[in-house]
């Protein structure tokens, strides 16, 4: 599906890093079975000018033979055609995650279950009950409300958050956890919070929505300290986390800063 080259000798020697680039940077092995793989299908930043960004979140998630699709961006048609030109088939993708109800995150579903009939679907409460009113509920759903095991390496945070119905994908990798929100509105320290003490697993890299658009940089800068502490190293920040507060997010992480945008493929090892 991708084009890829090795990692050079001077990276290999930072052990657990995130790292991102056009084209993947695999292992030393060349077994994409070493690292874990997130490509951004759909993102209001560009980072692939041969893909259109619009305002929403979507992304493949690869990581030891296992593939999911997180989330579904805004405009279906967009979506899908973002998905061809880099080359990702729903067909042949077992699995599709869904962090919550909005629109921008939940488009292209109808679209993937039609290519994908029997795909295994984990969808947060609101938009399990949403879609059954409709009778449009896919028939391989799966509801999720608590922090759970999927399969494999991947794990739900549960939507049952306080203030807002939304879960989150924790990847856990040999190295650690790597949590991916779609909007993040319960909040990313909550959401890290969650996977470590319920789940067990030790958040080293966020990506995703942060939803801190219009927040005070001094909020920010706390965000970015106690995430620090919780024990987060990488940061990519993205869709609806606000130009401003991503701007202050970079400079808290420095060279641990990720950037995002459609067709971003972000390599964790």
């Amino acid at each position: 599906m991708y084009k890829h080259f090795r990692l050079a000798g001077l990276l290999l020697l930072l052990g657990l890093t995130a790292i991102y680039a056009q084209e993947p940077v695999m292992s030393e092995t060349d077994s994409r079975e070493d690292a874990l793989l997130v490509t951004i299908i759909y993102d209001n930043y560009q980072f692939d000018p041969d893909l259109k960004p619009d305002w929403g979140f979507a992304c493949l998630v690869e990581y030891q033979g296992k593939q999911l699709l997180f989330d579904a961006g805004r405009d279906a048609t967009l979506y899908q055609q973002n998905m061809e030109k880099l080359q990702i088939d729903p067909a042949g993708i077992p699995t599709l995650f869904i962090s919550h109800a909005h629109g921008d995150h939940t488009a292209g579903v109808p679209w993937i279950v039609q290519e994908n009939p029997g795909i295994k679907c984990y969808f947060p409460g609101p938009y399990a009950e949403q879609l059954e009113a409709a009778g449009t509920l896919p028939k391989n759903s799966q509801t999720v409300k608590d922090a759970l095991q999927l399969y494999g390496p991947f794990y739900s945070t549960g939507d049952d958050f306080a203030n807002f119905r939304e879960q989150g994908l924790v990847v856990k990798t040999e190295n650690g956890g790597v949590l991916i929100t779609g909007c993040g509105h319960p909040g990313a320290v909550a959401m890290v919070a969650r996977a470590q003490n319920e789940l067990g697993i030790k958040v080293h890299t966020v990506i995703g929505g942060l939803h801190l658009m219009q927040r005070p940089g001094e909020e920010i800068n706390q965000i970015a300290d106690q995430l620090k502490k919780m024990g987060v190293k990488h940061i990519c920040p993205t869709h609806c986390t606000g130009d401003g507060s991503i701007a202050i997010l970079k400079e808290a992480f420095g060279e641990e800063y990720i950037a995002g945008g459609t067709g971003k493929q972000i390599i964790v090892n």
